[in-house]
C-alpha cells in the first residue's frame, strides 16, 4: 500500500458570482483506491471548507458528480486519482465544471436547461386507457425488452451533453441524453403517444453531427448516438416533416444511391444531391477561399465487383 501512495496536485477551477473564475491548487496523498470524489471530500474537510461540488451515491448510479477531469467529462466517483496520473504521465490533475452548463459555484452547475430538454421528450410511459382503468394489462416481449434495456440505464449525469458540440451550437437540438430517453419510450410497444413523441424527436435527431463524443464519455455504455440513428429510421412514419428532416432524408437517399452506383460515398455528388446546385456552388466558393476545394474535386474509381455491393445493399 505504501508503495502505491503518491502525492498529487489537484488544480480546481473555482467560481463565485462575486470573484468570477480562478484556479486553486491543493496537495494531498492518494493511494490506488482513492476516487476523485474522495479527493474532493478530503480537500473540503481537511483544507478548504468553501469548496462546492456535488456527489451522492459514489457508485456511478446517481450521476450527480459529473465534472471535467483533465479535460474529460467524467464521473468523479468512477475515476481513480492514480489512473489519471498514469494516463497523463504527471501528478497534476485538473478539475473543472462541465461545459455547456452555467456554473453556480465552483463545480456546482445549473441543470435547468438540461432538465427542460429531457422533459420535452415526455420521459415516461403513457399506457392505454384500458390499462389505466384496470381492464387490461401490458405485456412486453423479451425481444422488445432487449431493445429497450440498454437505453433505460441513463442516469441523467449530463456528461454526454457536456461533450456534445451540437448542443452548444444548435438550441433546437435536444441533446444525446434526451434522445436516449426519448427513444426508450418511442420504441416501447406499450406506449400510446408514438406520433406525438416522434414529432418531438425527428427534427432534433437530424441535427446530430455524429461526432460520437456522447458515445465516448457515457459512464453506462448507453451509446446515445445509436438511439439518434434508430430514431432517424422512423422518419418515414412522420406525416409532416420539417425542412431539417426532409434534408436529412435526401442526404440518406443520396448516400445509398452513391454506394449503389460506385460502391463508395462520393462526397461531392452526395452534397449536391442533398443541398442542390446553388448551395453547393456557394459552399464551393467558401471552400476555395479556405484552400479546401482540392478535396472536393478528387475523382474516385468505382469499386470492383459492384454486383457484390448491390447484393449486400439488397440484403
Amino acid at each position: 500500500m505504501s508503495e502505491e501512495e503518491k502525492e498529487i496536485v489537484v488544480k480546481i477551477k473555482r467560481f463565485s458570482k462575486e470573484k468570477g473564475s480562478w484556479w486553486q491548487d491543493y496537495k494531498l496523498k492518494v493511494d490506488r483506491f482513492t476516487q476523485m470524489t474522495e479527493v474532493l471530500r478530503r480537500i473540503k474537510t481537511e483544507q478548504d471548507p468553501t469548496l462546492a461540488y456535488r456527489a451522492s451515491c459514489h457508485m456511478a448510479v446517481c450521476g450527480s458528480c459529473g465534472m471535467k477531469i483533465n479535460g474529460e467529462p467524467r464521473l468523479a466517483c468512477k475515476t481513480l486519482a492514480l489512473d489519471m496520473v498514469r494516463k497523463y504521465g504527471k501528478n497534476e490533475i485538473t478539475i473543472e465544471p462541465m461545459d455547456f452548463f452555467p456554473v453556480i459555484k465552483d463545480l456546482v452547475v445549473d441543470w435547468t436547461d438540461f432538465y427542460n430538454r429531457m422533459f420535452k421528450v415526455k420521459p415516461r410511459l403513457y399506457p392505454s386507457k384500458e390499462v389505466l382503468e384496470g381492464k387490461a394489462e401490458h405485456r412486453l416481449k423479451p425481444e422488445d425488452q432487449r431493445e429497450l434495456w440498454k437505453f433505460e440505464q441513463c442516469i441523467w449525469c449530463g456528461l454526454c451533453v457536456s461533450a456534445c458540440p451540437s448542443v452548444k451550437n444548435d438550441p433546437e437540438f435536444l441533446g444525446p441524453a434526451a434522445h436516449a430517453k426519448g427513444y426508450r419510450f418511442l420504441a416501447d410497444p406499450r406506449d400510446t403517444i408514438f406520433d406525438e413523441r416522434l414529432k418531438i424527436l425527428i427534427d432534433s435527431a437530424w441535427r446530430c453531427t455524429y461526432c460520437y463524443q456522447c458515445f465516448n464519455v457515457c459512464p453506462r455504455d448507453i451509446e446515445p448516438v445509436t438511439t439518434i440513428k434508430k430514431t432517424r429510421a422512423y422518419t418515414k412514419f412522420l406525416r409532416e416533416k420539417t425542412p431539417v428532416a426532409l434534408t436529412g432524408e435526401k442526404h440518406a437517399e443520396a448516400i445509398v444511391k452513391s454506394i449503389e452506383e460506385s460502391g463508395k460515398i462520393e462526397e461531392a455528388k452526395v452534397y449536391i444531391s442533398t443541398y442542390g446546385l446553388l448551395t453547393a456552388i456557394t459552399d464551393m466558393i467558401y471552400a476555395m477561399q479556405n484552400g479546401k476545394l482540392r478535396y472536393a474535386l478528387v475523382t474516385q474509381k468505382k469499386v470492383k465487383d459492384m454486383e457484390q455491393i448491390r447484393k449486400i445493399m439488397g440484403e
